[in-house]
């Protein structure tokens, strides 16, 4: 029996060091001025179109149809008690489809079905861009390794390419986009940590409307429209996994 409270009595007393350790390291992180840390994750885009028309002809019935895309930020974190501010740099890819009808009197004959009825067309968008997205954070729960976040603010964009396919043809066909690519949205996001890592949740819409012009990339193909216009908003939903240090 003795021998058995002195087992207990070591085993308490060299687990000691060890969690004094860990709270000294959780409060340290938590007394932390200046953080850094990197996030990877995924987005769903559903951008909110206002207008599209193919060689100044509106098109019918625009639908959206979301795909999985990518990025990659940095960031680094100002703390200021419970409250915070955090640049960040994004490198974001987004995908998403739009399926329309457009007027069969209007479109152009590789886009005919024959059938005397306007057929669907989809096109399919590809978005490359840099962000620089500023939140002010306000941790909700700080407690030892957890925690749990609200973040939101302005979200400065530049697409450096911005490319529309259409895949309702034998060939597909490219379109670039030759307007000015910035933009600006607002981001609000949750997130809950556990030590030094963390999932993020968050939301961007765009405060501005883009009205874009694309020329086509093989203009020589007379059978193809060389001019679409489109009047968006930004609409993404994302999901990423990060550290910080």
């Amino acid at each position: 029996m003795a021998k058995g409270i002195y087992l207990f009595m070591a085993c308490t007393l060299l687990s000691l060091p060890l969690k004094a350790q860990h709270v000294h390291s959780a409060r340290e992180r938590e007394g932390k001025v200046f953080n850094m840390g990197a996030t990877i994750g995924f987005n769903a885009t559903f951008p909110v179109i206002n207008s599209l028309s193919v060689d100044d002809v509106e098109v019918e019935n625009i639908h959206i149809k979301y795909k999985v895309g990518h990025f990659a930020s940095f960031f680094c974190r100002i703390n200021m008690d419970r409250f915070f501010l955090q640049p960040n740099i994004f490198w974001h890819l987004s995908e998403s489809e739009i399926h329309f009808n457009t007027p069969l009197n209007e479109l152009p004959e590789t886009l005919s079905n024959g059938k005397g009825e306007a057929p669907t067309t989809q096109i399919a968008l590809q978005n490359s861009s840099l962000q620089v997205p500023i939140f002010v954070g306000y941790h909700i729960v700080r407690s030892g390794p957890y925690g749990l976040t609200f973040m939101a603010g302005p979200n400065f964009k530049y697409n450096y390419k911005e490319s529309y396919t259409f895949l309702s043809t034998p060939t597909n066909y490219e379109y670039l986009s030759d307007n000015t690519p910035w933009g600006l949205g607002i981001s609000t996001g949750i997130s809950v940590q556990i030590r030094q890592l963390f999932f993020d949740f968050k939301y961007e819409f765009g405060l501005n409307q883009v009205e874009t012009d694309f020329k086509s990339k093989t203009p020589a193909i007379p059978a193809i429209s060389n001019n679409i216009k489109i009047d968006k908003r930004t609409n993404v939903m994302s999901f990423s996994l990060g550290l910080v240090f």
